[in-house]
């Protein structure tokens, strides 16, 4: 069983990784929900900088949605709280590969080593995820200077 700590994700390849990612985000994320996030792709938005903060906040946002549903979905799993963990750490691994792009500035090893900390006090709600995703964000870019 894959547990996607930094030895799991640094050994997979990055195809599998993005398939299982992108299939836990659509299980954990209606698609009405994506739909709403992104409506700004519809309106007449000429600013390119306006355009890419409003992607940006939209994927941040759909992480914290799918990161506070995965308890919600394992709870009543065999072994719920390692396999919290571990769903926990893959869509981590989506927001810092695949949804940021952040693998170009920082390591995947600084990553997992922030991830293993933030779940020492895992957030519960999608609110509270926002904030701490933006945190880490900030810490990454204080990291990449």
């Amino acid at each position: 069983m894959q547990d996607y700590t930094y030895p799991c994700l640094s050994a997979m390849a990055r195809e599998e990784l993005e398939n299982l990612s992108n299939r836990m985000l659509h299980r954990l994320v209606p698609e009405s929900s994506v739909k709403e996030l992104f409506n700004f792709e519809d309106e007449n938005i000429t600013d390119d900088d306006k355009r890419q903060e409003l992607h940006f906040d939209a994927l941040l946002r759909m992480n914290a949605i799918a990161l506070s549903e995965i308890p919600t979905m394992f709870g009543d799993s065999t072994n719920p709280e390692q396999n919290i963990e571990r769903m926990t750490r893959l869509v981590l691994w989506h927001f810092y590969a695949e949804s940021f792009h952040l693998e170009r500035a920082i390591s995947l090893k600084l990553h997992c080593e922030k991830v293993e900390t933030l779940l020492s006090n895992r957030p519960q709600e999608a609110y509270q995820w926002v904030n701490a995703l933006t945190r880490l964000l900030q810490e990454y870019a204080d990291s990449a200077k």
